[in-house]
């Protein structure tokens, strides 16, 4: 069946495993999947070596200021997540029924919405900074401004990235994967860290992400349009969706911060870094799966080989960030971030259990959005709820606060297996049916 990641879209009568590789190939969707995993591979590695070289530069009481920062950020983007699945959802529908038009209509009337809500989120940041100066307790109202400036450029980032999403210029948009949110911004943490500290090192994500808006905002591929219309959009179900994913994945470094003591909470944020790389690793087959699901939705078409696929690959990446944690000599976590940060590779392989555990959620939450649905929302949006509770309640240790969130990543799991036929199960058993056109939603 076309139009997965990984599916060929040719019949399964090519014998060998050459035959098999070559038909791989031969598919666009295949390709594209392959180009973007590479990408996404390539800036999740220089994003992770810019969280190395931070915490080599860095104490670990000034690593904990910029995880907490970064930390806060992704959950701030998260809303800007949600317009950026809403976009791509809404744009793949709207070319696959040949209004390209009223696609174009949409990317402006977001793009310039988005710029508004940009400048007075940066000035109420600006405005907050001496309370979450006190509250985060950092090092400076410096730290504050420049992690501030960077979540607003990067929420235009974020949702310039849903057009070439929806029309599946995936080419782009691995390009921004691999440079401006990855590689990139570990070149720029080396002399900026060294001048600067914390705030150099933010700084390195500030202009990181400016090269990415120059190459996202660049030609968008669409025709214009005499003027800007305005266009229906409800991106509620996905900020809700997204929002509460990016609390149950981030909250954990925030309260970390606040509750334990600072080097403790380096320590923690450096067994996160390691776990989160089951997360970050196949993200890109997800950021597929939503035009695709949603494409294949409008012309009446199964959506069970891509999702399962997609959920396959999902697994067996995490899988395997667990096992080469597990097995790796303890050293390992020396060797990367220092000797200081020795303790916190304990916690490094339940962590990227979890993070595998959330990683299948999110694949969960990209088809559910696609096809409209909103009981996985309302599952995920309690989850966020339950576990910041239980963080602040019974997060006083590292191991408690690992607990507390794999408790919470397996409730919902099993909540969204028990009440949709797009759970994981429930795939594998069999096609769930004749499903109603994505709505507006």
């Amino acid at each position: 069946m076309s139009g997965s990641p990984v599916d060929t879209g040719t019949p399964d009568t090519t014998p060998g495993r050459r035959g098999l590789i070559g038909s791989l190939l031969a598919s666009p969707a295949a390709r594209s999947g392959l180009l973007l995993l590479v990408c996404s591979v390539a800036g999740h590695l220089g994003n992770y070596m810019y969280y190395v070289l931070a915490a080599r530069a860095l104490t670990p009481a000034e690593f904990a200021e910029v995880s907490a920062m970064t930390g806060l950020a992704t959950i701030a983007l998260m809303p800007a997540t949600g317009v950026q699945a809403a976009m791509a959802r809404e744009i793949a529908a709207l070319t696959a029924r040949g209004l390209p038009d009223e696609a174009q209509g949409l990317i402006r009337f977001v793009t310039r919405r988005m710029a508004l809500v940009q400048a007075g989120l940066f000035v109420v940041l600006v405005a907050a900074a001496p309370a979450a100066v006190a509250i985060l307790d950092l090092g400076s109202v410096g730290v504050w401004l420049t992690g501030a400036l960077w979540i607003v450029l990067g929420l235009g980032l974020q949702v310039s990235q849903g057009i070439h999403q929806g029309r599946e210029h995936f080419g782009r948009v691995g390009a921004i994967l691999a440079g401006p949110l990855g590689i990139l911004r570990a070149v720029l943490l080396v002399p900026l860290a060294a001048v600067a500290g914390v705030v150099g090192a933010l700084g390195a994500l500030v202009l990181a992400t400016v090269v990415g808006l120059v190459m996202a905002l660049g030609r968008t591929g669409g025709r214009s349009v005499a003027r800007t219309q305005r266009v229906a959009l409800n991106v509620r179900p996905a900020l809700v969706a997204l929002a509460a994913f990016a609390s149950l994945t981030n909250l954990d470094l925030l309260v970390a911060k606040v509750t334990l003591e600072a080097t403790e909470a380096g320590l923690y944020a450096s067994a996160a870094l390691l776990g989160k790389i089951a997360l970050y690793g196949p993200s890109a087959l997800a950021l597929m799966l939503l035009p695709k699901v949603a494409a294949r939705l409008e012309a009446g078409l199964s959506v069970r080989s891509p999702a399962l696929l997609t959920m396959a690959a999902t697994l067996a990446t995490g899988g395997a960030v667990v096992l080469a944690i597990v097995l790796a000599p303890a050293s390992l976590v020396v060797g990367v971030f220092g000797e200081a940060y020795a303790d916190a590779y304990a916690l490094a392989g339940p962590l990227a259990g979890v993070m595998t555990l959330l990683a299948l959620v999110y694949v969960h939450i990209m088809v559910t959005l696609a096809r409209g649905d909103r009981r996985l929302i309302g599952i995920v949006a309690v989850a966020a709820v339950v576990q910041a509770v239980g963080l602040l309640v019974l997060g006083d240790t590292p191991v408690r606060m690992v607990v507390v969130s794999a408790v919470v990543a397996v409730g919902v799991l099993v909540a969204h297996e028990a009440s949709s036929r797009y759970g994981l199960v429930r795939l594998c058993l069999g096609e769930p049916g004749p499903a109603p056109r994505p709505t507006a939603s």
